[in-house]
């Protein structure tokens, strides 16, 4: 047998040709399949904050939630600084695959364009809407070596030592922030600031008294209450608590008027396909429907939202103007 018999024919140019074009065309295709296919590997949720602190504790009831249902690992990954911008923008740079998400406060969507000069994403326009876990009521507490035990009691000694106290936040733009400086504009009282990179240290503080006051979000404050480590005195919202019903609001306890909640959301890169967020969605409200899901959510001091992702948009829109309005009210600029 001849050499030349044993050496496969080369392919015509049209035949490379028109390979390429059908590989080009699967790599077109994959974009559906792979959305309905989701997730094939781990998810990161990206928190904006220090763990132990309202959101982790929330990022971490949902991740194990969607872990059991889609039969893969979401892994709560805490990326820490700038009020939450460090987080909220690597899942608006991130692929819009659906494995990079974000566990939002008002800070990352509605906030921080009115606390941070140079905003390195668009809220609105770069991070696509998935669902609000839940809304919770912030907790006014003091550290417990500080002689008061009320509202009225708190504002009389703050004025009594106009500069000399400190409140601890989770960080700049967090609700803890401009629920407090709401507070002190409505008050006139004098109190320093002192940010920090997440509820858990800020409270770690609070209850050793190198902090005097926060008005920090309840799932994150209650536990130290409860154990007697630091004194609550009233809630934020505008009717008191079903958990702790013998606590007065802010309002009641000697502001009028004063009104500040939290929420918190999933949201994803913009661009991520529909089908992706979609699925995400349906698996979240489903569970904020369930008796476990309320009931593990109100113990821990949330009520559950839910909804569908334009039922997010414009909540996140009202509360951008809401939000702006009060950090225009209480003085604050961006820093």
């Amino acid at each position: 047998m001849h050499a030349k018999n044993i050496h496969p024919s080369r392919p015509s140019r049209r035949a490379v040709l028109s390979g390429a074009a059908a590989l080009g065309g699967l790599g077109l295709l994959p974009r559906g399949a792979r959305a309905a296919e989701w997730p094939t590997r781990p998810v990161k949720m990206l928190v904006p904050f220090a763990a132990g602190g309202t959101t982790d504790i929330l990022a971490r009831v949902v991740a194990a939630k969607l872990s059991k249902e889609f039969g893969q690992q979401f892994i709560v990954e805490n990326k820490t600084g700038a009020g939450g911008n460090i987080a909220a923008d690597a899942v608006a740079k991130a692929d819009p695959d659906g494995y990079t998400l974000l566990v939002g406060t008002p800070g990352t969507h509605a906030i921080n364009p009115f606390v941070f000069k140079n905003m390195p994403f668009d809220p609105l326009k770069d991070i696509a809407p998935v669902i609000i876990i839940a809304r919770v009521p912030n907790l006014c507490s003091v550290t417990t070596s500080l002689p008061v035990k009320s509202v009225a009691e708190l504002i009389a000694y703050i004025k009594s030592k106009p500069g000399e106290l400190f409140y601890g936040t989770p960080g700049l733009g967090s609700t803890a922030h401009v629920s407090t400086e709401l507070f002190r504009s409505m008050t006139g009282v004098e109190i320093t600031h002192v940010p920090y990179k997440g509820s858990a240290p800020a409270l770690t503080d609070l209850i050793a008294g190198r902090v005097h006051l926060m008005i920090d979000n309840l799932p994150a404050a209650q536990p130290f209450a409860e154990a007697s480590q630091i004194r609550p005195l009233a809630v934020s919202s505008a009717t008191r608590w079903s958990g702790l019903p013998d606590l007065p609001t802010i309002a009641e306890a000697g502001v009028p008027g004063y009104e500040a909640a939290s929420w918190f959301t999933i949201a994803a890169p913009a661009k991520t396909p529909k089908e992706i967020v979609g699925r995400l969605n349906a698996s979240v409200d489903k569970f904020l429907r369930t008796d476990d899901g309320v009931a593990r959510l109100r113990k821990l001091g949330a009520e559950p939202a839910g909804g569908t992702p334009d039922d997010m948009q414009r909540y996140v829109v009202a509360e951008t103007e809401k939000w702006g309005k009060v950090a225009k009210f209480a003085g604050i600029k961006p820093e």
